[in-house]
């Protein structure tokens, strides 16, 4: 039997050659183009969310701590950090990587200062070795459509950081660079992929994740499986993350559950 690739490669998907699968592995010399950092839970949905809910920047710190430092330079910005065991942001911080509980946040026309342990980082560490012709996104699947499409339309070669957790792969951010990829390629997602992508995103983190509280729930059911809800498009400018594309939402709705089972 003959099983050569006939499909064009003009819409092949090209997810094995730009995937770099941890932010470890991220090079000390990036090549040129444009890098994609995807770390779905949660630090890219916290991003989109504050950019969304109108922040002016994203700044991102080289390490946690260096927030305080931010905001005494700056006293209108709020900050994120670590988390309390019950969900809240710990002692000095304004909020934590979590979509959900920025919304409460009055963030609009506000700078913000934020990191995290794998997305976080994986921006910084692009941002310290990557040179002029390094371009820097944060995507998930939130916004890939928006993303894939803007990152189509600048033909260079697309790098995708899925951040990982810990130092392990992680099959949310594998996730979403999967359905990133798939819009750079413009390659067509059927219903019953997304449903598929749903499903793995609900489950990435165990079955019983969901359950540990109605934050971490909603950061779930409401964003991460809440595929194309956005069309804002994160991009470093010097020290922050600025919005590029649109902050309205789409079809999809974020703060709208779209898993069920």
């Amino acid at each position: 039997m003959d099983v050569r690739d006939t499909s064009d490669s003009s819409t092949r998907n090209r997810l094995d050659d730009r995937i770099i699968e941890r932010c470890e592995d991220i090079p000390a010399e990036p090549d040129p183009g444009d890098y994609v950092v995807v770390d779905t839970m949660h630090f890219s949905n916290t991003v989109i969310e504050l950019l969304a809910n109108g922040a002016e920047h994203v700044h991102i710190t080289d390490e946690r701590g260096e927030e305080f430092a931010y905001r005494e330079a700056n006293p209108r910005a709020r900050i994120g950090g670590a988390s309390t065991e019950d969900y809240e942001p710990a002692e000095g911080y304004d909020f934590f990587n979590s979509p959900t509980y920025v919304q409460g946040l009055d963030v609009d026309g506000r700078p913000v200062s934020m990191t995290s342990s794998n997305g976080g980082r994986a921006v910084a560490r692009l941002r310290a070795c990557g040179g002029p012709e390094v371009d820097v996104y944060v995507g998930s699947p939130m916004n890939a459509a928006a993303l894939g499409a803007h990152l189509r339309g600048r033909d260079r070669p697309t790098h995708i950081v899925s951040a990982g957790s810990g130092g392990s792969t992680a099959i949310e951010d594998h996730v979403g660079a999967t359905l990133v990829s798939r819009y750079v390629d413009g390659v067509p997602l059927a219903e019953t992929e997304l449903d598929l992508f749903r499903r793995q995103l609900k489950r990435a983190k165990g079955l019983d994740y969901v359950a540990r509280d109605d934050i971490r729930r909603r950061d779930v059911l409401d964003y991460a499986m809440a595929i194309n809800a956005r069309s804002v498009i994160p991009r470093l400018a010097g020290e922050s993350l600025v919005d590029v594309g649109s902050p309205t939402r789409t079809a999809a709705t974020a703060g709208q559950t779209v898993g069920s089972d």
